[in-house]
């Protein structure tokens, strides 16, 4: 237990945790710029700012004070100036201010503003990616002004967080930095993103899906391409209509791409994602991770998280690549043999590394690492891992008033021998020889995983006075693609046994009441919590949010439905009726007798509320303990990115709900 004199954790302490983000080098390394978020009680929104520290750790100072979103800090070349988005025009464009300091400027003014962007080698331009309108997009564009019915022609028409898709792709755009006027440099009705300089700065290499199935595949298939930088020349190096690649990086001579990705793509986040290196040219991929037996990238889950761009970096010789990689509850850096051999563990302890960058020689890293009881902080290492130096204290002023619960970590067999990690919350105060209630938190995906990173919703938890209770069982990322897999076709079926077998483990530790035990989870985890009160009494509280029920209705009102749920039951609704049914929550409603409290975002389009629509009715036709909270102009990420508000209220609903029960 931490600061145990302290007071305990609300849901209203939101508004005083600050998140960091997107870590750059300076290009002499005596520097480090970043992005710092807050979010805003009185504007109910979010606002960051951009900030620098010396990589000595002898000063660190403040460069943009906007009432904006000021993100993705980039330095140029020559390391006089730094580029990042802004929101200070409605929509992002890039702006750009001298690293020494002073008034920024806005460079962009592209009509849909810029999605992200990359300096050019000789720091004179940028490639940007923004919306462009096609003229048949902008004839229909008037034609809809005339009306407001909506005629759909294609299957992907929706996407959760964006609401009903317009017609207008995303294209690659060449911007002078100091002025003139940009230039578009790709076309066509596919989207293009992601993009990275070669570095002759002759070439820029981006991702697309320009497959001929990409209707059906715009989320899961995705294809390296370069363009030259003149637009005249165009190729596709790396994909194909199973091709799952992303984050191209180039090598430093130019003859090589990394890219992070597999060969099928239907299979989403159910298989192992692997480092690969391809001629620049195009050619036969080399999948550089195969024995690694963890995927690549960041897996690890937290509410109070700012993202930041990854993508493989290389060593200055082009002998090392170095990627994250997410193992038994920790996301660390390793570093790759680009000519192959095994993946060497760089940073190390129980915490989530989420971004890093490498300095121009070679020698260090930076990057950004949270704990259990910190949401992140920016550090720095020699390109081994030692000396680690600590450059930011953002939350320890806030953090070091209030009491958190630090969690325990224990493994526990399942009912067939299967090894299961979990952790285990004490409440805020815990007295040795009380009996307290329990709350079980499952997690979404199925193919994520709870980690050394810290979580508001448990401290909070904890702080009211709960256990906090949470697992990586079957069908969790971090443990090998063989353990990520085992809940193919069998929802519930195959993990429901991991969790409870958690739940034991627990009672057997003396202090949890078994009389008193609660259960909740988002998304995957909503749909564990409607599977396990389906099939067990156990829980005398239940909350269900983001919730799946009906993966026959699913297929088709899910924005990922037709695509992530065919691949994760085999089939369609109508091959695999039975199957879908009998993994269905709601085919077991008549068995929920667990009082339960729903939670949806009415703007969920990866699980559409119609989900939670239909547990509430047939509960109140049943007569059962149940309630209905819906949250309106909400996505799925209402718990992660949503209105400040909305999210505040989501926590008093949920422990409020437990309160009355447990």
């Amino acid at each position: 237990m931490a600061n145990a004199g302290a007071r305990g954790i609300t849901a209203e302490d939101l508004f005083g945790l600050k998140l960091i983000s997107e870590p750059q080098f300076a290009p002499d390394g005596s520097q480090i710029a970043y992005a710092v978020t807050t979010i805003e009680k009185d504007k109910d929104d979010y606002r960051s700012s951009i900030y620098v520290s010396a990589a000595d750790g002898s000063k660190s100072r403040r460069l943009t004070h906007a009432d904006a979103k000021d993100s993705a800090p980039r330095w140029s070349a020559d390391g006089k100036h730094i580029a990042f988005l802004s929101n200070r025009d409605e929509k992002g464009q890039i702006w750009l201010l001298r690293a020494d300091g002073g008034e920024a400027w806005q460079v962009t003014t592209l009509p849909e503003g810029v999605i992200s962007f990359a300096w050019s080698p000789d720091g004179q331009s940028f490639v940007a990616v923004s919306k462009a309108v096609e003229a048949t997009a902008a004839k229909d564009e008037d034609e809809a002004e005339k009306s407001d019915v909506k005629h759909i022609t294609k299957i992907r028409y929706k996407f959760d967080g964006e609401g009903f898709l317009d017609l207008k792709p995303k294209h690659l755009w060449i911007v002078p930095a100091f002025g003139g006027e940009p230039r578009r440099l790709t076309d066509g009705d596919f989207d293009n993103v992601n993009p990275v300089w070669s570095p002759n700065g002759q070439e820029i290499a981006f991702v697309s899906n320009r497959t001929d199935g990409r209707d059906m595949e715009t989320i899961s298939v995705s294809e390296i391409w370069a363009i030259h930088a003149n637009g005249k020349e165009e190729r596709r190096v790396l994909g194909g209509e199973t091709a799952s690649f992303n984050s191209p990086s180039w090598s430093p001579d130019g003859t090589q791409i990394a890219v992070v990705g597999n060969n099928n793509a239907k299979a989403g986040g159910a298989i192992d994602d692997d480092l690969w290196t391809v001629g620049a040219g195009g050619g036969e991929a080399t999948a550089l991770t195969e024995s690694h037996d963890r995927s690549i990238g960041d897996s690890a889950m937290s509410d109070v998280y700012a993202s930041s761009e990854t993508r493989p970096l290389w060593s200055p010789d082009g002998k090392t690549i170095y990627v994250l990689s997410s193992r038994n509850g920790s996301t660390h850096l390793y570093a790759v043999p680009s000519s192959g051999g095994a993946a060497k563990q760089i940073t190390t302890g129980e915490r989530r590394i989420s971004a890093v960058t490498l300095s121009n020689d070679g020698k260090r890293i930076a990057y950004i690492a949270a704990d259990a009881t910190n949401p992140g902080d920016l550090f720095v290492a020699d390109l081994d891992g030692s000396n680690e130096q600590q450059l930011t204290e953002l939350n320890k002023d806030f953090l070091g008033g209030i009491a958190l619960s630090t969690p325990e970590e224990f493994t526990v067999k399942s009912p067939d021998g299967l090894e299961i990690q979990g952790w285990i919350m004490k409440p805020i105060g815990f007295v040795e020889g009380r009996k307290y209630p329990m709350i079980l938190e499952i997690h979404g995906g199925p193919h994520a995983m709870y980690a050394n990173a810290m979580m508001h919703e448990f401290q909070m938890m904890a702080a009211r006075g709960y256990v906090v209770l949470y697992t990586n069982p079957r069908g969790s990322a971090g443990y090998g693609e063989a353990f990520t897999t085992a809940s193919h076709m069998a929802w519930g079926e195959t993990d429901m046994p991991d969790v409870m077998a958690a739940v034991d483990w627990a009672l057997d530790q003396g202090y949890v009441d078994e009389n008193r035990l609660g259960v909740t989870g988002g998304s995957y985890g909503g749909y564990m919590t409607l599977w396990v009160i389906g099939h067990t009494d156990r829980f005398k509280a239940a909350v269900t949010q983001r919730c799946v029920s009906n993966l026959f209705s699913f297929y088709g009102t899910s924005d990922i439905g037709f695509t992530f749920g065919e691949y994760e039951f085999g089939g369609t609704p109508w091959e695999e009726r039975e199957r879908l049914m009998k993994y269905s929550p709601i085919t077991y409603v008549k068995d929920m007798t667990t009082p339960l409290l729903i939670v949806h975002s009415e703007q969920d389009y990866r699980c559409p509320i119609e989900q939670a629509e239909q547990v509430f009715i047939s509960l109140k036709r049943l007569g059962r303990e149940v309630e209905f909270v819906r949250i309106p102009n909400e996505s799925h990420n209402l718990s992660r990115t949503g209105k400040p508000k909305h999210r505040i209220e989501r926590l008093e609903h949920i422990i409020g709900w437990f309160d009355r029960y447990l």
